[in-house]
């Protein structure tokens, strides 16, 4: 045999037969699509991508032809190769092909002459595919009072500084169909119906990705009282609606109460600080104070106020005030702890005090819960000048439950 005919033999048994008996090989056969710019890699081809690249790598010897190559679809003219270079080192070529996107989905095959060197699947999603597919997650509505942005569902309308929308967008896809898509955010008023329209712009590093944590913000914010929708929108379909309420600073300050009380105590100078339901022993160093916990009647509520601590002292013509604060309550239990005294400051305190203006919203005494004295008929005799608390309340439930639990084997 002459040696030139073993050589090609040797090449094409060991470089081109290899790729026909093993099929596609994802590290031998890529594909990718182009859509403004953007370059997708090994993703499933939109309807309205611009151009769709197959990729392979093959062993050739020197002399051979980009045009030996070709690209065969179904019921499509072949596509010829579009370039062929050399890996940088090796004797590895890479071939390329550019072809329109596919109607739908469809299976490329890379030929050698008659030769086949591999296939693969070109994947293709449609426009309604794509938008029954698309999902909308985990939206937010954040409310801007002061400096903080903050998630709610009701505010106060005079406190508003700004609106943000807030959701995390999915798809079994890349995002980058959605260049030609119209996703925005609708605001709009339940009580005169004017509607703001914010489109939701992503990053190229979005689009490429497959979920993408976007927020917008309306050029227009709720200032009067009552309801706001905001809907995500892809065109005229919508996606998700929230609703966030918007009312009176007088309607939030009534439904402001406290729903708990603690004693803030520091054993000593630097020592160890704990909350207790009752007031402990104090020594001559330790440190005593008032903790309440605030809370909003109003569902998802987001307000600030400011709440001051008054320390009750009996035959005091005018209380003293501890302290004085700007606090964010919301639905849930909010902390205030204005601070502590020393324990030789606490003798004449018979109770702390919190109140908002002029409003008293609850009572944290220092006083023991007194005995209660039983009459002959079977009553008992209410003490003088206790304030009853929340405190003393669960000591009363915790003691009439001891009563009718009966006693313990």
């Amino acid at each position: 045999m002459w040696p030139w005919i073993k050589h090609w033999l040797d090449w094409a048994m060991h470089d081109l037969w290899p790729m026909h008996r093993l099929g596609p090989r994802p590290q031998a056969l890529h594909y990718r699509y182009e859509k403004a710019g953007l370059t997708v890699h090994d993703q499933a081809i939109p309807w309205n991508a611009e151009a769709v690249l197959v990729e392979t790598l093959v062993k050739l010897p020197a002399g051979r032809r980009k045009a030996d190559f070709q690209l065969v679809l179904p019921n499509l003219p072949p596509v010829p190769a579009e370039s062929l270079r050399r890996d940088d080192g090796e004797d590895r070529h890479r071939l390329l092909f550019r072809l329109p996107p596919p109607t739908r989905t469809v299976v490329a095959e890379v030929m050698w002459r008659t030769t086949s060197l591999g296939q693969v699947t070109l994947p293709v999603v449609g426009r309604d595919e794509f938008v029954q597919q698309l999902r909308v997650q985990m939206p937010t509505l954040f409310v801007r009072l002061g400096d903080q942005n903050v998630a709610c569902q009701t505010f106060v309308s005079t406190q508003c500084r700004g609106l943000i929308a807030s959701a995390l967008i999915t798809s079994p896809t890349s995002l980058v169909p959605l260049m030609d898509l119209d996703l925005h955010v609708e605001f709009r008023s339940e009580r005169s119906g004017a509607v703001c329209k914010s489109p939701v712009q992503l990053a190229s590093t979005q689009l490429a990705t497959r979920q993408a944590l976007v927020t917008v913000v309306p050029r227009k914010f709720p200032r009067r009282i009552g309801t706001w929708t905001a809907t995500w929108m892809l065109g005229d379909r919508p996606l998700v609606t929230q609703r966030v309420k918007a009312i009176s600073l007088r309607q939030f300050q009534k439904s402001l109460r406290v729903s708990d009380t603690r004693f803030v105590v520091q054993a000593g100078k630097g020592g160890a600080v704990s909350l207790q339901r009752q007031v402990p022993h104090l020594q001559g160093d330790d440190r005593l104070g008032p903790c309440f916990l605030v809370s909003s009647r109003e569902p998802g509520m987001a307000g600030l106020c400011t709440l001051h601590v008054n320390a009750q002292v009996p035959g005091a013509v005018r209380t003293p005030i501890l302290a004085e604060q700007e606090v964010l309550i919301s639905d849930g239990p909010t902390v205030f702890a204005p601070g502590t005294l020393e324990a030789g400051e606490l003798g004449q305190v018979s109770a702390f005090e919190l109140r908002l203006k002029n409003q008293s919203l609850g009572l944290l005494s220092l006083c023991p819960a007194p005995a209660a004295a039983f009459t002959s008929e079977g009553s008992f005799k209410p003490p003088d000048d206790f304030a009853w608390t929340v405190a003393a309340e669960e000591e009363l439930n915790e003691r009439l439950g001891k009563l009718l639990d009966g006693p313990t084997a």
